[in-house]
């Protein structure tokens, strides 16, 4: 191990999902970056988890492995793994998702040599039982105000793989991730509120869909969330996410109360418009393709 390497954690929250956890506890252990630790927080798995996790812990040390009594919930969960962390650099990391073995090394490179950045993370790739069928958004935060790095994000997040980028530890520390549909997004604006944020596309996270990556009824389930929150999601989302920039946000209230509405404001109106904006392009596309399928009939 190279000591003079700055430490990472890597936080993997974690129930009953014995079988895909290993796959994720190999990825980051076996990072080509070794200076690291890797945090499992197990939210009283009734599965083997434990006999998993207590198997990895005696082949490597860098894994510390957290057993809860109870089942406190997701949320409680993944503060529970940032809270145990000791690195100066910190990531989540889904307990059915995998990672590069190079995505640690690029990711601290990038925050090390540019102190104005605040996360780096690599591309989303989806899976659904091992089988790919997608890829999440990739796209970049640079620019110097933060107004236009948040009200950015929130028009650009989709998938939102840039929940799994790597984060100062001291920064994301000071963020509280809000109970709330959409909290992750609203965690992540705060991060975008701190410093820049970029996506490198020459390296991978992999997500399995059915986890964390779920219909907005399930994770209304899983969080303990209102089912009206998963019945109009995108609205409840844009409600917190105004809420948070001039209410609640701690990130936010050193700002002036007049430029915290008007980014408030340009977000809820940004988050609105979503939905419509993505049923516009697929009747775009519907449209184009049956034009053609016509004029090939011609």
């Amino acid at each position: 191990m190279n000591q003079n390497q700055p430490l990472v954690s890597i936080g993997i929250p974690t129930y009953n999902r014995a079988a895909l956890l290993k796959r994720s506890i190999e990825s980051a252990l076996n990072q080509d970056y070794k200076n690291i630790e890797v945090i499992v927080s197990d939210n009283a798995s009734t599965d083997e988890t434990e006999s998993v996790c207590r198997f990895y812990c005696d082949k490597d040390t860098r894994l510390k492995y957290v057993r809860h009594s109870k089942n406190r919930g997701p949320s409680a969960n993944f503060s529970d793994v940032l809270k145990n962390a000791s690195g100066q650099f910190f990531m989540w990391l889904g307990d059915d998702d995998w990672i590069d073995a190079a995505y640690v090394t690029s990711c601290v490179q990038q925050l090390i040599r540019d102190r104005t950045m605040s996360l780096i993370s690599g591309a989303p790739k989806y899976y659904r039982n091992g089988q790919r069928v997608g890829d999440g958004k990739v796209f970049c935060l640079l620019h110097d105000a933060w107004w236009y790095r948040v009200i950015s994000y929130y028009g650009q997040v989709t998938d939102n793989g840039m929940f799994y980028g790597l984060m100062r530890t001291a920064q994301i520390r000071k963020i509280k991730m809000p109970n709330t549909m959409g909290g992750d997004w609203l965690m992540i604006a705060n991060i975008v509120y701190t410093g820049k944020a970029k996506v490198i596309p020459e390296i991978s996270v992999h997500r399995e869909l059915g986890g964390a990556t779920a219909s907005y009824r399930h994770i209304a389930a899983t969080f303990g969330i209102s089912k009206i929150q998963a019945m109009f999601p995108m609205s409840s989302i844009a409600i917190s996410a105004w809420t948070d920039i001039v209410k609640n946000g701690a990130v936010y209230k050193v700002r002036p109360i007049l430029g915290r509405l008007v980014v408030g404001c340009a977000v809820f109106v940004v988050i609105m418009a979503k939905r419509p904006l993505r049923y516009l392009r697929a009747a775009k596309k519907r449209i184009r393709k049956f034009s053609l399928s016509r004029l090939d009939s011609l």
